[in-house]
């Protein structure tokens, strides 16, 4: 069987996902909230600023702060939904359930992807009165 077209292959990818999902909404939490915390930062600098050319760089600063916040909140929004749902009770249960199916998949595959051996299951009669395996 072609390995994209495998189950566990797929399961895989899907786990992968949400917790490549978690991940991006987790550091683009840390992110905004350092952009937050970093604003006061900023405004204090424009505010005792000794002149106009100093005020302009602490506004540019201020300026690509407000952009990184932008596209940080953008991508926390974008995760948001998918991180939550998984973060519920029940849905926790069915991600380590996943996993579980994941492993038991994994073993299905290696088998019928390996070397397989027939055992016979029925002792064979020799002829001479003796019983052979």
């Amino acid at each position: 069987m072609d390995q994209q077209e495998s189950p566990a292959k797929k399961l895989e990818e899907f786990l992968g996902w949400v917790e490549e999902c978690r991940d991006r909404y987790t550091a683009a939490c840390e992110a905004v909230s350092h952009e937050e915390r970093r604003l006061q930062d900023l405004l204090h600098e424009m505010e005792f600023a000794p002149n106009r050319n100093e005020r302009n760089r602490a506004a540019t600063k201020l300026q690509q702060s407000r952009r990184l916040r932008r596209k940080n909140k953008d991508i926390l929004q974008r995760n948001e939904e998918v991180v939550k749902f998984f973060e519920e009770q029940g849905q926790k249960g069915l991600l380590k359930r996943m996993r579980q199916l994941l492993g038991k998949q994994r073993t299905v595959e290696a088998y019928l992807d390996g070397k397989r051996v027939y055992k016979p299951r029925v002792e064979q009669n020799t002829g001479n009165g003796g019983i052979e395996k």
